[in-house]
């Protein structure tokens, strides 16, 4: 029998990463994600941390749809470095790297 890996629970809010970002639980492992409006047609600055709040990756990120991220939101699967997933008022949205 396999036994699977414990969902990491989401750690202490590293007090050094911008208010508001949002923990994504993994098998053993999770992330911190901040996503910020750069006010241009559909693109977005993502950011991933590691529980710690060690920058993973950052980068530039385009979203053919309207989202308010002002609104409450969660960070879903798939979102890793190259795909950011939310679900905002029960649908999903995916934010698609541009590098």
């Amino acid at each position: 029998m396999i036994a699977l890996s414990k969902i990491l629970d989401e750690p202490a809010y590293p007090n050094h990463l911008p208010i508001g970002a949002k923990w994504l639980a993994g098998e053993g492992a999770g992330s911190w994600f901040v996503i910020e409006n750069m006010h241009i047609d559909g693109i977005y600055k993502v950011s991933r941390y590691s529980p710690k709040g060690d920058l993973e990756c950052c980068g530039q990120y385009i979203l053919d749809d309207v989202i308010d991220l002002s609104k409450e939101y969660v960070i879903t699967y798939p979102s890793h470095c190259s795909t950011i997933s939310i679900i905002q008022k029960q649908r999903t949205h995916r934010f698609k790297s541009l590098q």
